[in-house]
């Protein structure tokens, strides 16, 4: 090569690298008015530099309209206005939001060699953020995203909507309580819907325009006669130590329940079992907290869940609990685990879905001693062997005398106490599964005679002991309780 053409080459070469260099600088130096809030980032595999958007303080039940404007010094086509958008999936930001992170945002320029400015950043019409115009001609641009976490029933189901690239939650865990309205009809489970906008942004120089309404999907009611006691997928795929893992739907009437004292995140501390559309019944010692019965807007119960990690799972059903119903004869210090029952009454009727049935209530004789060496099933989400789980689990167990039981767990009971043991066989209800049904299948249908009340712990290792019975409470006995508290 000559030397002519190798200047030529170089100075070709230093120039690239000078225009590629001033577009890099003026993504790195160009300063954000709120570095906290709106900062420039360059996409690691497009190398495109883009407006990244945190908003903290969002809380599940709030709309959140974001704002922001734009100044850039060059004239924008009408074509092309950038965009704005969530920065990660819906599941994630809503998950991000549950755990009390902010709401991150995407902000794509319309153009590269020539970055906007932030002109200002208002959430819900308050201004968080203030910029100057820029120099000589400008063009200002007006980007808008609405996120809906509110609570809202549609047609008896909570569904997710996404509008203007934003989501609709189904459930609140703040202290602001969400509104709902009564159902007209049932309707199939809900689905995680995205509906782009049609509009998105506006870009102006003098008017601003306006965006046409986003269209809703419709849904379509689905058949209503589910029949308690029913599981919704059929065979067994894997509580507890030793336990088989639950298929989703398998066991559609196990209920999570999560402590909301925590503003941040629910925290699970037991299960539950859906017995009516209003109604799920669990164990007493589970609401005890500190020397009373936990307050009722403190327990949040989420039907149709499978995942205990994932609030945003689309066949959960948020449901908020109006009063707690603990038997009278509980005594939490009281070691003979007598009338460990306790009834959560909902705010909201369930709308059943194949993933939330409720159990059938037993309605046979009371005399234990006709069910003994019959196995029974216990489903939920208790420590397993590998550690905790959050995904349920169940185990069979099969129901023994009470003599057995007094020699196994080492414990005299009265012939008259409202208890049973049962036998996992190498299997044991543990921590976390309390307050979940001990069920008995008649036919194709299951059928509720017990609540874990308490496994056996081994002294040495502290973990739950698979070679002892454990004890859950006699719901057949308590069965006018049961209808009376159902009556009230």
């Amino acid at each position: 090569m000559s030397s002519q053409a190798t200047s030529r080459a170089a100075s070709l070469l230093a120039l690239v690298f000078t225009i590629y260099g001033i577009s890099i600088t003026h993504a790195q130096y160009l300063q954000s008015p709120c570095p906290d809030i709106f900062t420039y980032q360059a996409d690691p595999n497009t190398r495109q530099i883009f407006g990244y958007v945190e908003i903290d303080n969002i809380q599940v039940g709030q709309t959140v309209k974001l704002d922001i404007a734009l100044s850039i010094a060059a004239p924008v086509p009408q074509s092309n206005v950038g965009s704005i958008a969530l920065a990660k999936s819906k599941e994630e930001i809503f998950n991000e939001i549950v755990r009390g992170n902010p709401a991150q945002y995407r902000v794509n320029f319309p153009l590269q060699n020539i970055l906007p400015s932030v002109l200002s950043i208002a959430v819900n019409g308050q201004t968080v953020c203030t910029g100057n115009l820029v120099q000589g001609h400008q063009t200002t641009i007006n980007l808008e995203h609405t996120l809906y976490t509110r609570l809202e029933q549609t047609n008896g189901n909570n569904g997710f909507l996404s509008n203007n690239g934003g989501f609709q939650g189904n459930n609140q865990f703040q202290n602001q309580r969400p509104m709902y309205t009564a159902p007209p009809r049932p309707t199939r489970p809900p689905q995680f819907s995205y509906t782009e906008p049609v509009t998105p942004h506006t870009v102006f120089m003098n008017p601003i325009t306006t965006r046409r309404p986003v269209p809703m999907r419709t849904t379509v009611a689905p058949p209503t006669n589910y029949a308690c006691g029913k599981q919704s997928s059929s065979g067994f795929n894997q509580l507890s130590f030793n336990g088989k893992r639950v298929d989703k739907g398998q066991f559609p009437w196990i209920v999570p329940l999560f402590d909301q004292v925590q503003t941040q995140l629910p925290t699970y501390f037991c299960g539950s079992t859906i017995i009516s559309n209003r109604h799920l019944i669990t164990a007493a010692h589970c609401i005890y907290d500190s020397g009373d019965f936990m307050a009722a807007d403190r327990i949040l119960a989420v039907p149709g869940m499978y995942n205990i990690d994932n609030f945003a799972d689309e066949n959960a059903n948020f449901a908020y609990i109006d009063r707690v119903f603990a038997h009278n004869d509980y005594i939490h210090d009281d070691d003979l685990n007598d009338a460990d029952i306790a009834i959560l009454r909902l705010k909201q009727v369930l709308v059943y879905t194949e993933y939330i049935i409720p159990i059938c209530l037993w309605n046979e004789s009371n005399d234990l001693d006709r069910v003994v060496n019959q196995e029974g099933l216990v489903a939920g989400w208790g420590v397993t062997e590998s550690g905790p789980t959050t995904i349920p689990t169940y185990i069979k167990a099969s129901v023994v005398t009470k003599r057995s039981c007094w020699d196994n767990v080492k414990k005299m009971f009265s012939l008259n106490s409202r208890i049973f043991c049962a036998d996992g066989h190498g299997s044991a209800p543990c921590n976390g599964d309390s307050g979940t049904g001990f069920v008995l299948k008649r036919g194709n249908q299951y059928y509720l005679r017990g609540i874990v009340s308490k496994g056996q712990q081994d002294p040495k290792t502290l973990l739950c002991d698979v070679t002892k019975f454990a004890i859950y409470t006699d719901v057949a006995v308590f069965r006018f309780w049961i209808k009376t508290i159902m009556s009230q």
